[in-house]
């Protein structure tokens, strides 16, 4: 199973890596690479999902997301979040990877960047978020193939592509 996935200029990651490193130990939860899960779990060859990758990334230019908010949720991908203002951008990237997997995987794109992955009882969680003051805009100039396992810990970015 793979995902696809949007990542963030050098010192974009490098800010989020650090928000998302603290809280992890904090709570003694798995580290991750930052990122926005753009189309979630395709259960396809890695050269069939490199092949539309790089159609999809032709011509794409970087651009910046904006922050909407931060929130919670009982989803364990969603436990602590920012919510992203919708782009054209991102939604075009949802499009052009919507009409090449939907036969394969329905996924239902909500764009957000995950701070923490644990079931958390509510109160933590409004915690983390009160504790927070993150930045509005963050650059995305790459779009990656990600290798999912359960354990969050095993995830590995297998190709990555360069947005223009």
């Amino acid at each position: 199973m793979h995902a696809i996935w949007l990542t963030f200029s050098k010192n974009d990651r490098e800010y989020l890596k650090k928000i998302i490193d603290e809280i992890s130990e904090k709570y003694h939860a798995p580290k991750f690479e930052p990122h926005i899960t753009v189309y979630g779990l395709v259960d396809s060859k890695l050269s069939l999902i490199d092949d539309i990758a790089k159609r999809v990334v032709f011509d794409c230019n970087s651009f910046f997301v904006e922050k909407s908010e931060i929130l919670q949720s009982k989803e364990l991908w969603k436990t602590v979040y920012l919510e992203l203002k919708a782009n054209d951008q991102l939604k075009l990237m949802y499009k052009n990877l919507r009409k090449h997997f939907e036969k394969i995987s329905k996924y239902e794109f909500n764009p957000h960047i995950s701070l923490i992955y644990k079931n958390l009882p509510v109160e933590e969680k409004l915690k983390i978020i009160n504790n927070l003051d993150i930045k509005s805009e963050f650059l995305v100039n790459n779009l990656a193939i990600q290798k999912f396992f359960p354990d969050v810990e095993k995830w590995k970015i297998v190709k990555e592509y360069n947005l223009i």
